[in-house]
């Protein structure tokens, strides 16, 4: 049996296609986001991500916690925050010192002359 090449399968395992991601609106939307952009500077990749999150993740502590009906709420909300973030830097710290064990440093964000890993160590410490 000879079989004729008709193009690619989009439902073949390697070549799955994903309607959102592999659209054009949808490749121009993450290439847009702050992660892959290119032309900043890692501090502010840092800054727009975490400005960008920091607008949602007190809010669920403040409206949805057990102190919502109080005066506190808004403190006990801020300070639930903060020690969420504080959590996430450290994981994506660990994250570094762990894939540069195994796979080399994350060089995305590295300047041409600098030492590697240090665009990634810049933007999760700034």
């Amino acid at each position: 049996i000879q079989t004729k090449w008709r193009g690619p399968e989009p439902f073949a395992g390697d070549q799955c296609y994903a309607p959102l991601p592999d659209s054009g609106f949808g490749k121009q939307y993450i290439n847009n986001l702050a992660f892959y952009r290119d032309g900043l500077q890692p501090w502010q990749r840092g800054l727009e991500i975490g400005m960008a999150h920091g607008y949602f993740i007190i809010g669920p502590f403040v409206s949805l916690g057990p102190l919502r009906n109080t005066p506190e709420a808004a403190t006990v909300g801020l300070l639930c925050g903060c020690v969420l973030i504080g959590m996430i830097s450290i994981g994506g710290l660990i994250f570094g010192v762990t894939e540069g064990k195994t796979n080399g440093k994350v060089k995305r964000f590295d300047r041409p002359g600098d030492k590697e890993g240090a665009g990634y160590t810049e933007m999760i410490n700034w």
